[in-house]
């Protein structure tokens, strides 16, 4: 979400992102600020309260005039609110919903949320679920998996049929495979 001072209480619906994922997009993080998000925090307290991060925000927004915010971290009570600037150009091309194209300087990537569930090396493919065996991480590995190869589940485990050379071995995060 863009800032200005014209529009700095839009901050409150600021979207999720993780900063490698803004750092991809061409982004610069100019500070992660530590906000406490539940309306008990005191100013001596290490999380800012409302009060704190408008004024910190106001003083970010003077100095940089636009900056784009995007929730970084999430706990219990608190938040990081990320606040960046447009450095460069983006590394990651949109494919679908939630999910991108990373060109990586030695390999490339396709990315679920923030997690690389493909990397693509010139010889063989990575493969990680991140720990979130859902039905969209099996059908996006699914559609850029090379040919001949797919994901399966059976009990809810997760298994590779490979049928260039006729094997099923059962799913793991960092599983290699040949291209």
């Amino acid at each position: 979400m863009k800032l200005t001072l014209s529009n700095i209480s839009e901050v409150y619906h600021a979207g999720k992102s993780s900063v490698d994922t803004m750092q991809l997009k061409g982004y610069e993080l100019v500070e992660n600020l530590f906000v406490d998000s539940s309306g008990w925090g005191a100013d001596d307290e290490l999380a800012y309260t409302p009060a704190q991060f408008e004024n910190k925000l106001t003083a970010l927004l003077k100095e940089y005039g636009t900056l784009t915010a995007k929730i970084t971290d999430v706990g219990q009570f608190q938040v990081y609110v990320g606040l960046f600037t447009k450095t460069g150009t983006s590394k990651v091309k949109k494919i679908a919903n939630n999910t991108f194209r990373v060109d990586y300087p030695t390999s490339d990537a396709i990315r679920l949320h923030d997690t690389d569930i493909l990397v693509f090396e010139s010889d063989h493919v990575t493969l990680n679920s991140g720990g979130y065996q859902t039905k969209t991480t099996k059908a996006r590995m699914n559609e850029y998996l090379p040919t001949g190869v797919n994901i399966t589940q059976k009990a809810f485990q997760w298994y590779v049929n490979d049928s260039r050379d006729n094997t099923t071995k059962p799913f793991y995060d960092g599983m290699v495979i040949a291209s």
